[in-house]
């Protein structure tokens, strides 16, 4: 039985991710995107120009944008794989992060990448796309996989951050706009930075992704509505958790107990 699912999000325009498990073939067609592609199980043949690979686990086929490809089953059995299409023009801003020198996006050299640990974040990365998590985890990994892919098939990453007071300035603005889902783009917006650049930042000032650092914080708002008596519900509300179950793992992860746990210690 085939099935295909896709994630898109208005927040995450420049992307589009679909999952699929089926036997279907796919003829020769381009696209304008970058598009990055892994499968679960089995084999497909997978040509890209004049090149033709057997693409496996552990593998990911690489597809520059508006390069001419195709993947066929060797079987009637189906398969289980991710597709992420990436914007040509995302892809060119966080490159030239990395290169200010640089004019336009480019190609990545490689079609196939056969390494393990990369097939595994990609994994990683497609799996945290389809789940209820914050976008700015979402948006982080996402810029840490392909800058580390990118930088790993070309040269070293050359960045120095000169103004170390701007991570007191994005703390404070995290700290304001606690309720809300706030996205490495939205931070790019509101302090005129690079989404890669604000990444580094908090790697190397805080040593914690932006994203796990904006969940400890509105964990620790949630500890003080939760000692104030408010019910567990409403406090993942009002910390801008999307359900309670997205809520209850990360207070429990953080806290090392349940919300209603840590609560009965205050609220009798």
């Amino acid at each position: 039985m085939n099935q295909t699912l896709y994630f898109t999000d208005k927040k995450l325009n420049y992307l589009e991710l679909r999952y699929s498990k089926s036997n279907n073939c796919y003829k020769e067609h381009i696209h304008n995107t970058l598009s990055i592609g892994a499968i679960l199980n089995g084999k497909r043949i997978y040509t890209n120009k004049n090149k033709t690979f057997n693409l496996q686990k552990n593998q990911l086929a690489i597809v520059n944008p508006n390069t001419c490809h195709s993947c066929t089953n060797e079987t009637k059995i189906a398969n289980k794989l991710y597709m992420l299409y990436l914007s040509k023009d995302w892809c060119f801003s966080v490159q030239e992060s990395i290169f200010p020198n640089i004019k336009e996006f480019i190609p990545f050299s490689d079609e196939l990448i056969n390494n393990k640990t990369i097939y595994n974040n990609f994994i990683k990365l497609c799996e945290l796309l389809f789940s209820n998590s914050l976008i700015l985890e979402k948006e982080t990994l996402l810029i840490e996989f392909f800058s580390s892919l990118y930088v790993k098939y070309n040269q070293e990453i050359k960045i120095e951050i000169n103004d170390n007071s701007i991570i007191n300035k994005i703390i404070e603005y995290l700290n304001y706009n606690i309720k809300e889902d706030i996205s490495l783009y939205d931070l790019s917006k509101e302090f005129n930075l690079s989404t890669f650049y604000i990444t580094k930042l908090f790697k190397k000032e805080l040593n914690i992704p932006a994203h796990s650092y904006f969940i400890n914080l509105k964990i620790e708002f949630a500890k003080d509505l939760l000692k104030d008596g408010l019910n567990i519900s409403q406090t993942a509300l009002e910390c801008g958790f999307c359900d309670q179950s997205h809520f209850h793992r990360n207070f429990k992860k953080i806290v090392a107990i349940t919300p209603k746990q840590y609560q009965d210690n205050f609220v009798q």
